[in-house]
């Protein structure tokens, strides 16, 4: 019976070594992992999908080793990435060559492609998996794909003028930035209506919801604007010029908000409504993503080939990971719940 246990305790602490990330807890440990990422092609890897608009390819960083690890030819100046719930399919919104792509993301390649409006950007995908919200950025249009067709099966109409940039999607709720007229339009997927029009400052860019606020980034303002979603009160925050994308913490104490055009990540306090930290000489800093623990965030640098590694606690740059393509504009992580600890 002892030998049994004991059999038992060992085999629970190998698949525990196995499965876990906890590895990613310091800079000297990250080093001990940076060589032994897994295969780029298996399901379970914890990685980031990284479009690079210069190459026409998406290139995939392993979480785990901190590597570059492989590449993905995509259409014309690939932007923003989608996965699906099972993390099988991953969709990319080409900006050039006015198409959406549909890659498998075990064989690291594309299975089909389908023509949208043009230049398309943001993209947004049901809960389940079925139906894809395309933003066109050269039209008033966003247009909706049926995954199981691979057709655009219709347009939902902003009005005329508009221009859609990023969107979110929420139960059956889409949020649209546009940012040539300075708003955000609230549509009711069901009825494909605009209920609702937010005006914003200057620009605004990605516009993420989180719990019951809508945050906008306001490039030409240079604030994050904070919408609350049940009477539309609004909230400005000073950021800085350039003020391109935004994470919220999961407890929703800090937000961390990119600079474009003044290359930083500024940390900022949510109770106090205050840029707490600002870590600059990130060049041109446009996406950003946590990782699975929100221990760290990678932000792409478009004005080089990497993607910055920062400590959201010490708000300090860890290390850099070269990409295969110049100019990366996305970042999305690829993980299934549940699988890969803390990566």
């Amino acid at each position: 019976m002892k030998n049994l246990l004991i059999k038992c305790s060992f085999f629970l602490a190998s698949i525990i070594v196995l499965t876990g990330c906890a590895l990613e807890q310091n800079s000297d440990e990250n080093d001990n992992e940076r060589s032994e990422g897994s295969s780029a092609g298996d399901l379970t890897s914890v990685q980031f999908y990284v479009p690079s608009e210069d190459d026409h390819s998406i290139s995939v960083i392993d979480v785990v080793s901190g590597e570059h690890v492989a590449d993905i030819e995509t259409g014309m100046a690939p932007t923003i990435v989608a996965f699906a719930s099972t993390m099988r399919q991953a969709f990319v919104a080409n900006q050039d060559s006015s198409t959406v792509e549909i890659i498998n993301t075990q064989q690291l390649e594309v299975e089909a492609e389908i023509e949208v409006g043009p230049r398309p950007h943001g993209l947004a995908l049901s809960n389940n998996n079925g139906t894809l919200y395309v933003a066109t950025a050269g039209d008033q249009y966003v247009d909706v794909i049926d995954v199981s067709t691979q057709e655009v099966t219709e347009q939902i109409d902003l009005g005329s003028g508009a221009h859609s940039n990023y969107v979110d999607l929420i139960d059956d709720t889409l949020y649209v930035s546009d940012h040539e007229n300075d708003r955000v339009y609230v549509v009711d997927v069901k009825s494909k209506e605009v209920t609702s029009k937010l005006e914003t400052g200057g620009t605004p860019r990605v516009a993420r919801v989180h719990n019951n606020s809508l945050y906008v980034a306001a490039s030409e303002t240079g604030t994050l604007e904070i919408f609350d979603l049940q009477t539309e009160g609004k909230e400005e925050i000073d950021v800085g010029i350039g003020a391109t994308d935004v994470v919220i913490s999961e407890d929703e104490s800090y937000a961390f908000v990119t600079s474009l055009e003044e290359s930083f990540v500024a940390k900022i306090d949510l109770e106090s409504n205050e840029v707490v930290d600002l870590l600059e000489d990130q060049e041109g800093a446009k996406h950003l993503a946590f990782n699975r623990e929100q221990s760290r965030i990678y932000v792409t640098l478009s004005e080089s080939n990497e993607v910055s590694v920062i400590n959201t606690d010490s708000m300090e740059e860890e290390y850099r990971i070269e990409l295969g393509g110049d100019m990366p504009h996305g970042i999305e992580i690829k993980a299934l719940p549940g699988i890969g600890g803390s990566c």
